[in-house]
């Protein structure tokens, strides 16, 4: 018969940033250690507030399921001698095990046969199998950062302070940092402190609910949500949608409780990024805004308790701001003094890498890059280029930006246009950041996807010709986020660039710098942006195999992958085209292990097949050619699929392999030409692999 467990791990606050990961890996985790016990289940989920970390699970098996465990002796020539009987060997075998030699069976294996013991492993009653399962689980939870604490061993987040563990009615023996598990959880840390008894999971999620603590992740995130509109809503506003503060908020509280505070209109004349940024970065406030979109003098704060008296907790959220808000207004009108442009030479006094200068250094670099790529992209746009790469990290030495991090280049782009700056030169200080994050928004100003991607390739190319590369899930200086929007930008404004000359570029401006050779550190950059390519490709719904088939043949430049790939896709839906993938797979498996290519010569083509083999193929070639240059891959692909029939009737009718050396070479000859052919637009042996 199967039983709920219901187990609480009862912490001191923890970080919002910590909740979600931790449970997921609760439950990741106590899928594993399920699987690993043979305990099955009906269903498994957590739920957490920064005061705890729970795990549910319905209806686990009272105890694991007898097994059959097959353990391997010596080999049975070596365990029996001439006349059957056992042994030293096998009589040590038995004795080790404590069976009889008559118990021992022979099994046939690769290696030969060997005797074989098989015993039957009594299941576990799962009560006895909680208490190391469940240790387990809190040991092995990871997080970013963990503590000691008192004199435990332990290491967790927080201090754990209570545990809860109940498998059916019983209470699970388990010990952890000094506490002995119970059936007792508490409620709300101000509103409802007290212990309470928890008899099931329904009765503890209702008894927490009644103890001000919604321990249900979502069931939290729908009434941080309901809180903010039903405040926003008394000015008649809304709040500003902010997916990842709402989220946050949801998880710094167990009974969110919204206020609506109000702050000073003067403010207003700030930027809005600038009112936004201060409510939200250190106060996660929200900003309210009117049905326009305008923002009005109002902010929503989610608070941890709901107090007598709403009024006193709303005067010191708007003293706070105030200050806030006072501090932002100083360093704006400081910063607004000064133009933007003289602040490029306080980029010396910042150190961007140990290894690799200045902020300054890297302003030099991305100017001159950015020139080199609208030289070869826009070349009306090389002067707006360089000026908006000569201010692009300005703004990372003003008093603002220094003060709310997440201000780069929004701040940059507003002290530009305040300095009487061109507004593309302006934007694109924003936009050269951009994308942010995955499927984030890309740069929408010619100048700015020039400045970006010169930017990207910089950080890229700086960090891996110091050795500083990602590894597993480490990546400091957001060398996958640089790949990824470099790869975006290029694919979404059909630029066609060699990766291999811009990779080069960036590095002759980072030759007094490298420490790997520039050839070592080229190939390495373009192997990582060639996994970032592949990704994007795939996100946009286009087969693996198809995938690997265009970037098998070259990807250095990613618009001409693309526009490969779209054309292979559309080709393999012909009738035609699995037997040709087939037969081309019969070429490639001919030609692929020779190391160079061999002569031709028309004059010894004897057999009936192989001459019209050539023909076709010659007729094929100049019809295709004039579509490869135009990069029209679709009517290149047409044209292939024409050889079909000739490919087949030529491995149908020709021997390749005869012994007249002559004739040999020049059939192999034929062949590695019409590969060279099909290889102008993709391997297609790699999609014949999947067929």
């Amino acid at each position: 018969m199967a039983k709920d467990l219901l187990f609480e791990i009862g912490t001191e606050e923890l970080p919002a940033r910590f909740l979600d990961p931790a449970l997921k890996a609760l439950k990741d985790l106590a899928a594993q250690e399920f699987h690993h016990l043979g305990l099955n289940y009906e269903g498994l989920k957590t739920l957490g507030t920064p005061r705890r970390l729970t795990l549910s699970v319905a209806g686990l098996q009272e105890r694991q399921p007898d097994r059959q465990e097959e353990i391997l002796g010596p080999p049975a020539k070596a365990a029996f001698d001439l006349e059957g009987r056992p042994t030293k060997a096998a009589l040590g075998f038995a004795k080790k095990h404590q069976v009889s030699t008559e118990e021992l069976q022979i099994k046939k294996t690769p290696k030969g046969e060997y005797i074989c013991l098989v015993k039957t492993i009594k299941g576990k009653e799962t009560f006895e199998l909680l208490p190391d399962l469940l240790y387990r689980l809190i040991v092995s939870l990871p997080f970013p950062k963990s503590m000691r604490w008192a004199s435990h061993k332990i290491r967790f987040a927080r201090p754990i302070r209570w545990v809860l563990a109940l498998y059916g009615k019983r209470v699970v023996p388990l010990e952890v940092a000094g506490l002995k598990a119970q059936a007792l959880t508490f409620g709300h840390r101000f509103m409802a402190p007290e212990a309470f008894e928890v008899e099931d999971f329904v009765g503890y999620v209702r008894r927490l609910r009644e103890a001000f603590v919604i321990v249900e992740p979502e069931e939290r995130l729908a009434r941080t949500k309901d809180e903010i509109t039903a405040a926003a809503l008394e000015v008649k506003g809304k709040a500003l949608e902010d997916p990842d503060l709402l989220h946050e908020n949801a998880n710094l509280v167990e009974f969110p409780y919204a206020t609506l505070g109000k702050f000073d209109k003067k403010f207003l004349a700030l930027p809005e990024p600038v009112l936004i940024t201060a409510m939200r970065e250190h106060q996660r406030y929200f900003a309210v805004v009117d049905q326009e979109g305008k923002l009005l003098p109002y902010f929503i704060a989610i608070n941890n308790i709901k107090p007598p008296d709403p009024s006193l907790l709303r005067a010191g959220h708007e003293r706070v701001l105030k200050a806030r808000l006072e501090d932002a207004g100083f360093y704006f009108e400081r910063d607004r003094k000064i133009p933007l442009a003289e602040r490029v030479k306080e980029l010396a006094n910042v150190v961007y890498h140990a290894k690799l200068g200045t902020l300054y250094d890297k302003t030099k670099r991305l100017e001159a890059l950015s020139a080199w790529l609208a030289r070869k992209l826009a070349p009306e746009k090389v002067s707006l280029a360089q000026r908006a790469a000569h201010l692009a990290k300005a703004d990372l030495v003003t008093e603002l930006v220094q003060e709310f991090p997440s201000l780069q280049g929004i701040m940059g782009r507003e002290y530009a246009l305040l300095s009487g700056e061109e507004k593309e030169v302006a934007e694109a200080i924003y936009e050269h950041y951009l994308p942010l994050t995955a499927g984030g928004k890309l740069p929408q100003t010619t100048t700015g996807a020039l400045v970006a991607l010169a930017d990207k390739m910089d950080t890229l190319c700086a960090f891996f010709g110091i050795g500083e590369k990602p590894t597993g899930t480490t990546d400091p200086f957001g060398l996958r986020r640089a790949a990824y929007g470099l790869i975006e930008i290029l694919l979404a404004r059909g630029y066609s660039l060699s990766l291999s000359g811009f990779i080069n570029e960036a590095l002759k401006l980072l030759e007094d710098f490298l420490e790997k050779t520039p050839r070592e550190t080229l190939l390495e950059v373009k192997q990582f942006l060639a996994r970032r390519l592949e990704s994007a490709l795939a996100s946009r719904g286009f087969e693996k195999a198809s995938i690997r088939a265009v970037m098998a043949v070259g990807f250095d430049d990613p618009q001409d992958v693309l526009k490969r790939l779209e054309a292979l896709e559309k080709v393999r839906k012909s009738p035609d085209f699995t037997a040709l993938a087939v037969g081309f797979k019969r070429v490639m498996n001919m030609v692929k292990k020779l190391e160079e290519e061999l002569p031709f010569e028309e004059k010894l083509l004897v057999e009936e097949a192989e001459r019209e083999l050539y023909e076709a193929y010659r007729k094929v070639r100049e019809e295709v050619f004039p579509y490869l240059e135009a990069g029209q891959y679709e009517k290149a692909l047409g044209e292939l699929l024409t050889l079909k029939g000739f490919i087949d009737r030529f491995f149908d009718k020709i021997f390749v392999m005869v012994e007249d050396k002559a004739l040999r070479e020049n059939r192999l000859a034929l062949l590695q030409r019409i590969a060279k052919l099909f290889l102008s637009v993709a391997d297609l042996s790699f999609i014949e692999e999947e067929l």
